[in-house]
């Protein structure tokens, strides 16, 4: 039997030995499908078409005879899978960077020899060595003979500086080495390349995180790396990282094929939350997803892309960010250099820097310190759990306002308010709710009205009954001829992973005996911090309201820092100072965490309007 899978660009003919199922086949072919919910059939994202039977769950659908009897296609003829239409999703790659001082841990480097003769008969490493002070590993030993006479004894290599060992032989025509810097999030993947030797960056470019079909969060991943998965989400996690750096090569030498200039990647840098650190590294994560919480391994570590079957050049440098907790990763770690509250920063304010994604991870920075928590907030600000959300691609919402007594909104991608939307993202659900608090839609504890009636007629049309469920109606015909709308269960979902954020900030700042008044400066990172429009966050209760003014997106602040520890080497070992002096609290065993969270269920009382 075979399936004809096809996309939005290409065919993908694939044949079926024996019956599986659809999704896993997908998965097997790096033809990734949303699965949130692991494949449990409870998301509904993993949504395709087969000819001749129409849309299906591909997490609920057997490739066996039966289907192609289903579909009235004979067995010798392929069943004709069609994939959704998916859009390049607006990923932030910006963000804020300390003060560097150029000192990369690889740079070119050219020698000159003295040629061997009857009186002077030194081994070819020694006399390398005493022309440059350079050692050079066992592995490199057996190309020096052909490296010296092809480059007539001036031979060039990309040298590790702190070791002084030579890291690869290359010609005298090879250009300055490349550095890449890595950040690879639950939901996305955000790459950088810069010139070792200028400290320019030449690239930059993000992607979605293929392991995305085995669930939307981390503890999806770990159930599925238990499951007997691990390989593969390392598999699919290193191919993504492949084809990010071949983005980005390709943006600088359009000329050029990508595999040119692979040979110049010399040193990269990762960072992540520490489960993704543990399925690229194949450490079990199985003992994070319960109590006590405790991964394998939080430190820094030094490897080579062989060692993480990376498609890389297999001695290329690739440094681990170390994480602080179970929960609180190497992205936080990273966005602490990036913001100057790491060690080295020295900041003297009190700070809060904020990461909100499937899991809300904060620390606190005064200067008697740094205290770090973090909460499972779900993945409603990705809009993963809700009815029509989707990542930041081209036409989801990511604005709504009431004016004129009505929503008005915009899409990603669009040139005018009220174009056609295909869904919400994460900045557009938390900001059609604030829209809903402010027009009566719904009221504090997020119960959509049931008196309509008191609404202006362009309001109150858009309150419906459907199926015993309320809804908030945003349109009733989206980009893929589907309605457009907030239910009751979205905006709960929303309202727990608020809670969830705002108890978390509360009980830190009570841990270090502070108001809220007394901090200085809140830093919101991460691709979601970076579309939120804060007075929305204010207006759903996310954030204390003593926060405005105080307020500032960071952008991508895991990216930075990796980018900051590939320039300036220095940084990455302040990252491993940074992370080890970090106090972690456990959120889960305090009651007071309880209690705040309830309170933070409600949502603030809208301003008068008059």
């Amino acid at each position: 039997m075979q399936i004809s899978v096809r996309d939005q660009e290409t065919t993908h003919n694939i044949q079926i030995e024996q019956p599986a199922g659809l999704l896993q086949i997908l998965r097997e072919s790096n033809l990734a499908v949303p699965a949130p919910c692991g494949g449990k059939g409870t998301c509904l994202k993993c949504t395709v078409t087969i000819e001749g039977i129409g849309s299906v769950l591909a997490c609920q659908t057997i490739l066996d005879e039966a289907l192609w009897q289903r579909a009235g296609v004979p067995l010798d003829q392929p069943l004709v899978v069609r994939l959704p239409r998916y859009s390049r999703p607006q990923i932030a790659t910006s963000g804020m960077l300390p003060e560097l001082i150029l000192s990369p841990l690889v740079a070119r480097q050219s020698v000159i020899v003295d040629e061997p003769s009857l009186k002077d008969q030194r081994a070819d490493d020694e006399r390398f060595f005493d022309a440059s002070g350079l050692s050079i590993p066992y592995r490199l030993l057996s190309q020096l003979p052909d490296v010296f006479r092809r480059s007539k004894y001036h031979p060039t290599a990309y040298v590790r500086i702190d070791t002084r060992e030579v890291l690869r032989f290359v010609t005298d025509q090879t250009a300055e080495p490349l550095g890449l810097a890595v950040d690879i999030g639950t939901t996305t993947l955000a790459g950088y390349l810069c010139d070792l030797k200028t400290g320019r960056l030449l690239a930059s470019d993000a992607m979605l995180n293929p392991q995305r079909t085995y669930g939307a969060d981390v503890i999806s991943r770990i159930e599925q790396a238990m499951a007997g998965h691990q390989t593969e989400l390392q598999r699919v996690l290193a191919q993504a990282i492949g084809e990010l750096t071949h983005r980005l090569l390709r943006q600088i030498d359009r000329i050029a094929a990508p595999d040119d200039l692979l040979n110049r990647v010399a040193h990269v840098v990762l960072t992540g939350n520490t489960v993704m650190m543990h399925l690229l590294t194949q450490l079990p994560p199985d003992a994070i997803a319960r109590t006590p919480f405790i991964p394998v391994s939080v430190a820094a570590q030094t490897r080579t892309a062989a060692e993480l079957g990376l498609p890389l050049e297999q001695d290329t440098i690739c440094q681990l960010m170390p994480s602080i907790a179970a929960y609180v990763g190497a992205d936080i770690t990273a966005g602490l250099i990036a913001t100057g509250l790491s060690s080295q920063g020295h900041q003297q304010q009190i700070a809060l820097l904020i990461d909100i994604g499937t899991n809300g991870e904060m620390v606190l920075s005064t200067p008697n310190g740094r205290i770090a928590c973090s909460t499972a907030a779900g993945p409603a600000f990705e809009a993963a759990n809700i009815t029509c959300g989707l990542g930041g691609v081209r036409g989801a919402i990511d604005r709504v306002t009431v004016e004129e007594n009505d929503l008005v909104w915009t899409v990603i991608g669009g040139e005018t308010p009220g174009e056609t939307p295909a869904g919400l993202c994460g900045s557009g659900l938390v900001a059609a709710i604030a829209s809903f608090l402010k027009a009566g839609l719904i009221d504090e504890t997020g119960r959509i009205t049931d008196e309509p009636e008191l609404l202006p007629e362009s309001l109150a049309r858009r309150v419906r009954t459907v199926d015993g469920q309320r809804l908030v109606m945003i349109t009733e015909r989206g980009l893929n001829g589907e309605p457009v709308f907030l239910s009751q269960k979205d905006i709960r979902e929303l309202q727990n992973a608020k809670a969830a954020i705002a108890a978390g900030v509360l009980l830190l700042l009570e841990k270090a005996g502070l108001e809220p008044e007394r901090v200085d400066t809140v830093y919101i990172a991460g691709g979601f911090g970076n579309y939120l429009d804060i007075e929305d966050a204010l207006a759903i209760g996310l954030l204390p309201p003593v926060f405005r003014g105080r307020t500032r997106s960071a952008g991508n602040t895991a990216g930075m820092g990796a980018l900051a520890c590939l320039l300036q080497q220095s940084w990455f070992g302040d990252a491993a100072e940074t992370a080890r002096t970090v106090t972690y609290f456990e959120l889960s065993a305090e009651k007071r965490f309880t209690d705040l969270y309830i309170e933070g269920m409600m949502f603030p009382e809208p301003p008068d309007q008059d």
